[in-house]
């Protein structure tokens, strides 16, 4: 009687260790959805080569080169929704359509509206 209940007690533990593993093995090998970190490097910024004051003013002229759209929103010029720059659905808008907006506000006043897979930062 004791035998029999060590037998089924070590079959439960052996289908819950199975399960558990394959579970954790099917997370490790799923592929990642949207997009990786990109991380480039610029020597100019390197903390060896400027002084403490310096490296201030460095850092203020790198936010002042970002891209103007950076800000702005995107437009198709054949759709009615608008896109926030780092939204994945403005990266697929062929540049011959696209329409640049400076803000959401200019784009709701020229009939477009927030896609719904685009959320504001």
């Amino acid at each position: 009687m004791r035998n029999e209940w060590f037998k089924r007690l070590y079959l439960s533990l052996i289908i819950i260790l199975v399960a558990t593993l394959s579970f954790g093995v099917g997370r490790l090998t799923a592929v990642p959805r949207g997009e990786g970190i990109k991380m480039e490097y610029d020597p100019s910024l390197s903390a060896g080569s400027l002084e403490p004051t310096a490296r201030s003013t460095q850092t203020a002229s790198v936010v002042q080169a970002l891209p103007s759209d950076a800000s702005g929103v995107i437009g198709s010029k054949n759709g009615s929704k608008y896109h926030y720059s780092y939204c994945p659905g403005a990266k697929q808008i062929k540049e011959t359509n696209r329409i640049t907006f400076n803000t959401a506000s200019e784009a709701e006043g020229a009939g477009y509206s927030l896609a719904g897979n685009c959320k504001p930062r």
